[in-house]
């Protein structure tokens, strides 16, 4: 028996209790200060990575001009090409903290050198046809958020994606993702939110994800795990879960009754 659950709760309400630790928020006005080279360097490779070929690197990345951070546009709600940045460092400088491209067709790879931005808090590549898989490199960064939905991205999911424990936010979801979800996700002890719908996932969820005790919204359906439901007993901040289509068995645990609604 295939168990079907829908928790359609409000989800802006978790994702500002998640974005609420960010040091940055996507759309804010213009900073003053100057990006260092190192770091303008490291944006024209992940432009390069990415297929992004509309950057304009004659102007400052972080001074808010509409180039590096487009306004929002009632008429393209999927649509962000927001770059912030944090100048709240000495003598003037500043530093990349969130970059936002949603929607932009964008057709080549995650961009290693994301690595190479040492304060990048928020990656958001939602919406485009990038390939390939999460670059072990991003296994060094600090990241918090980290959306790459709905992109053409395959194989396993890396095992060191549980390596940035900084995660509060995690979406995979509709890739071609195959296999076991790793164990080693289990280490993410912040993360409020793990979204992986719509993948080619299977096996039996991990033990290891009774650790994410802050979890507060989890998506696995349309997915062909094997299983039992699992017990909700350390999931008790759970408030949003989709199952539907998961392949997981009942029967619904006792557990289930203590969740917030």
């Amino acid at each position: 028996m295939t168990i079907i659950l829908d928790y359609s709760l409000r989800l802006l309400v978790t994702l500002t209790l998640i974005l609420s630790s960010l040091v940055f928020i996507e759309g804010t006005g213009a900073q003053s200060g100057y990006l260092p080279k190192d770091e303008v360097d490291a944006l024209r490779e992940i432009a390069e990575q990415l297929g992004k070929r509309d950057w304009d690197f004659s102007l400052n990345p972080c001074d808010g001009n509409p180039n590096w951070a487009t306004p929002m546009r009632a008429e393209m709600p999927l649509y962000t090409n927001t770059l912030n940045c944090s100048c709240s460092f000495p003598d003037n400088v500043c530093h990349v903290v969130s970059i936002s491209l949603k929607g932009q067709d964008l057709d080549g790879v995650l961009p290693p050198s994301l690595a190479k931005l040492p304060h990048i808090k928020y990656i958001a590549l939602f919406r485009n046809y990038l390939n390939g898989t999460i670059p072990s490199e991003w296994a060094s960064t600090k990241l918090e958020y980290l959306s790459v939905g709905v992109n053409l991205l395959s194989g396993r999911i890396p095992t060191y994606l549980g390596n940035i424990t900084s995660l509060i936010y995690v979406s995979l979801e509709s890739n071609m993702f195959y296999g076991a979800i790793p164990a080693e996700l289990g280490k993410l002890e912040s993360l409020a939110s793990l979204i992986l719908n719509a993948n080619n996932l299977s096996g039996e969820l991990p033990m290891e994800l009774n650790n994410l005790i802050k979890l507060q919204e989890l998506r696995l359906s349309s997915n062909n795990f094997t299983g039992k439901f699992p017990s909700l007993e350390t999931w008790s901040h759970l408030e949003k879960l989709e199952i539907q289509g998961s392949g997981l068995e009942g029967p619904i645990p006792e557990s289930f009754s203590f969740l917030r609604i």
